[in-house]
């Protein structure tokens, strides 16, 4: 094994042939056409269904004949799928799994950070607080009133509702890019490779001041790692092959590519390369590769090698300790204290078409830790589905030897129906009437056609021997229930492959009408438990892919910027970057449990129509059924019912003031009829009195004043007159 040249050394000292040593050596270490990279190969075979005949020459060829009649059976080995529809069907099941992630930040001042927002909160609670007040009493405050909680009620709600603005830019560029490179399906893609080979691979680089992502295939990746590392990320060196063409490499490396490599590349020595002393053999030869002498092999090797760098210690202008991270290049000036220490440095360099070396530098995206300077990341990742203490598995893998005996079995089943004639009659050729003017063609045509035929008889032997009707016989040489039993075998081997892979009948939709609803439930829920742990594992994955992408955009945005992306709602959403906040963060990515996930969105959707019955809004129900996501769905329904309790509430507001208009209205009115009711009882007082004077007048003939009337007369009058300026004077 070549020699990997020394990493501990200064960085003046890493020159352009000690980083050549480093690629060469590391290239000679990796290997692509091991058996597993050949197994591999044979597993995305097997998916799309080529058959590989020697893998089944122990049928075909029991007695291991070179002669070709010998091996010539009435019968032909063909590939009866049966790994494609269960793959198939998962990655259906992811595609239709929510994407539910949320972008966090780990800085350790996140709680300064929150303690501050929460004082700020408050004092605009207490500043309402003071204007509701305010207006009661008649204060002019410019300002209306509005109702509040609690402050228990409203400390709560705003530590539920709490986002870090860092928080939420990540988020926002998170979901940018899964506009701009298209995540979902390139997560599809991995995938596919996840369930077929066992194992994804994935590249994130800075190019052209924006992040780029590929999905590298488990055929053109070598690397090293500890037995305990469970991401690529975290190795130690990773070398990926890629085939190019000429113009594809001068477009990718144009800017360091010299004019004198560009000469030689108009002559490339091919696309394998040489076995350098011995220990390596060629690549393996995919089927979508070019074996056009235009095409050229591109190494791309990352490595860990160590970099020397100090903590710097200094007081500030204010008298303040300080501490910065300095390079082995720094001049330390009085009153500075300087610690160095080694730690792990990414780089990267290219191999072209196996004497052409390119870009051999510090990787641009180290992914360093906060809290520890030697942790960095490689621009690779990837990772394993199941090799603790054992080779890997995938899904593939464990099916292949069922496909393969699905396929023997076929093989047997043709042959068996070759075999099978029915039932064959045996008779004597000299009973057919030739002296009629038959033959044994019209012998046939009559039994086949009529279902009937005539015998002579009284035909003789060959030794003029009268031939007897007894000597008929019919064979019976059907091979119809040993084919049945074939058939039944191959439906158990079916059954057995997807039972062991968790994909129950009931989950393919296969549902019988004597399955009852609660059977068929609990079978696709214990189905999708057998097979939970493959979406599990991969969405971990996710997480460190999804922070990957972060910190890449760190370094590609490092002077800001100004973004736009298409939402899953078809709307647009505006992104500025302020580099200072953004490149100080620390993210982390959560993803969620997509099963529970899809489960509660089920749930969900499937109560939109009680929502409607209720008098839900049709804009809230299209909300709920356009989601994939169960947190927007919930912030959503939140929202809704706010909104609906504060219209019960204005309701209720508006039904108390019309009811206290009613009952002024009615209190008015009962004081109208009283008053009315109290001018009628004065009007009637008033004219029984007027009566009881004119009866007693009518009694009295004295008339004292000569003036013609009666005395009483004159009385009553003057007494009713006086009545009158007393009631004018009670009414004034």
């Amino acid at each position: 094994m070549t020699q990997i040249p020394k990493q501990k050394i200064a960085r003046s000292r890493k020159s352009k042939d000690w980083a050549q040593d480093c690629i060469r050596a590391f290239i000679n270490r990796s290997s692509f056409s091991t058996s597993t990279k050949h197994t591999l190969q044979t597993y995305y075979e097997a998916y799309n269904g080529n058959l590989r005949e020697a893998d089944y020459n122990y049928v075909t060829n029991p007695y291991n004949s070179e002669a070709w009649a010998k091996k010539n059976f009435p019968a032909r080995l063909r590939n009866y799928n049966i790994l494609k529809p269960i793959v198939d069907l998962l990655l259906g099941e992811k595609a239709k799994r929510p994407l539910a992630y949320q972008v966090v930040v780990r800085n350790s001042d996140i709680e300064s950070r929150f303690d501050k927002f929460r004082q700020g909160e408050f004092k605009k609670y207490l500043e309402q607080i003071f204007v509701n007040a305010a207006n009661e009493v008649g204060m002019p405050t410019g300002q209306e009133s509005a109702e509040m909680p609690a402050p228990e009620e409203y400390m709560e709600e705003v530590f539920a509702n709490y986002r870090d603005s860092r928080a939420i830019i990540g988020q926002e560029v998170l979901n940018y890019l899964f506009d701009w490179l298209g995540m979902e399906d390139q997560i599809q893609k991995m995938f596919f490779d996840w369930l077929v080979a066992g194992e994804c691979y994935s590249y994130k680089d800075v190019c052209m001041n924006d992040v780029s992502y590929d999905v590298v295939s488990p055929l053109d990746i070598d690397f090293e790692k500890g037995p305990d590392v469970e991401y690529i990320e975290d190795a130690d060196w990773v070398v990926r092959r890629q085939v190019m063409s000429v113009n594809q490499v001068v477009d990718r490396f144009y800017d360091v590519l010299s004019p004198k490599d560009i000469d030689r590349l108009e002559a490339p020595h091919g696309k394998y390369r040489d076995s350098y002393g011995g220990a390596q053999s060629m690549f393996i030869n995919k089927p979508e590769d070019d074996e056009s002498d235009r095409m050229l092999e591109v190494l791309h090797v990352c490595w860990k090698s160590f970099s020397r760098v100090g903590i710097l210690s200094y007081t500030d202008d204010l008298g303040q300790s300080q501490e910065m991270v300095v390079d082995e290049t720094y001049k330390k000036s009085e009153n500075e204290e300087i610690k160095y220490y080694w730690v792990n440095e990414v780089w990267e360099g290219y191999q072209i078409d196996k004497d052409i070396y390119v870009s051999h530098q510090p990787h641009p995206v180290q992914r360093n830790e906060m809290n520890n300077l030697s942790v960095c990341k490689l621009p690779y990742n990837g990772r394993v589905y199941s090799n603790r203490h054992s080779d890997n598995i995938s899904v593939i893998s464990m099916g292949l030897p069922y496909q393969v005996l699905y396929n023997v079995f076929h093989y047997r089943l043709e042959l068996s129906i070759a075999k099978n004639k029915d039932k064959i009659m045996l008779m004597e050729m000299n009973t057919i009437p030739k002296r009629h003017g038959w033959d044994e063609e019209k012998f046939m045509y009559y039994a086949d056609a009529m279902g009937y035929a005539f015998i002579d008889s009284t035909a003789e032997g060959k030794n003029n021997e009268r031939v007897t009707f007894n000597q008929y016989q019919v064979l019976d040489m059907s091979l119809g229930q040993y084919i049945a039993a074939q058939f039944q075998l191959l439906q158990a081997i079916k059954a057995e492959w997807e039972e062991n892979i968790g994909v129950s009948r009931q989950r393919k939709g296969q549902v019988k009408t004597s399955d009852g609803v609660g059977a068929t439930e609990r079978a696709v829920f214990q189905s999708s438990v057998i097979s939970e742990e493959i979406f599990r594992r991969f969405e971990t994955f996710l997480e460190r892919e999804y922070a990957g992408l972060i910190d890449t955009s760190k370094i590609a945005w490092r002077e800001g910027k100004k973004m736009s992306y298409v939402t899953s709602d078809l709307r647009t959403a505006l992104v500025s970057i302020d580099p200072e906040e953004y490149q100080e963060a620390e993210y982390g990515v959560f993803v969620k449990n997509n099963s529970r996930e899809q489960d509660k969105l089920n749930q969900i959707k499937s109560l939109t129509m009680a929502f409607a019955q209720n008098g839900q809004q049709p804009s809230t129900i299209a909300e709920i059924l356009d989601s994939n996501n169960f947190s927007q769905i919930k912030k959503l329904m939140s929202e809704v019912d706010q909104k609906q309790k504060e219209m019960q509430e204005q309701a209720s507001q508006m039904q108390q003031q019309q009811v206290q208009g009613q009952m002024q209205a009615q209190a008015q009115m009962k004081q109208e009829e009283q008053a009315f009711e109290a001018d009628q009882n004065e009007k009637d007082r008033l004219v029984k009195l007027e009566i009881k004077k004119m009866e007693v007048a009518s009694k009295l003939t004295t008339d004292a004043d000569g003036n013609g009337r009666r005395d009483e007369i004159d009385k009553a009058r003057l007494d009713v007159e006086k009545e009158k300026i007393n009631l004018q004077r009670q009414k004034g």
